[in-house]
């Protein structure tokens, strides 16, 4: 009994202990317009950028911020098709926009999903 007693406790704690983290994904959007840009939440999880391009997309990324722990590895998700890496470069179509996630898996052991990132991007008037 005693020993099922503290696998339960040792199971919980690492639970807890993984899902209490902080780390945060958050979006940069890059319109293209040189003089007519405008972007709004970058550093943020939900960014936004309008140009007067009349393109169909632009470029963007999504990255981690506020990880207080060495990181081993993380899978991201959603629009971010990357392998690895504390931040991913997305291609943001116009009018559709982008989303993504992370999952972590730190050295000590211990994981952390974050948060779901939105990006989005519009052209023209």
């Amino acid at each position: 009994m005693k020993t099922t007693i503290k696998a339960l406790t040792l199971l919980a704690g690492t639970f807890f202990a993984s899902s209490a983290m902080s780390a945060e994904l958050v979006c940069d959007v890059y319109p293209k317009g040189h003089t007519t840009n405008h972007t709004w939440g970058n550093g943020t999880s939900h960014c936004d950028g309008f140009d007067m391009s009349f393109g169909n997309s632009t470029s963007g990324r999504f990255y981690l911020k506020n990880v207080t722990k060495p990181i081993r590895e993380v899978q991201w998700s959603g629009s971010a098709r990357c392998s690895g890496g504390t931040s991913c470069n997305v291609t943001i179509r116009s009018y559709a926009g982008a989303s993504a996630s992370a999952l972590i898996l730190y050295k000590d052991g211990t994981w952390e999903r974050t948060n779901t990132a939105y990006a989005t991007y519009e052209t023209g008037f």
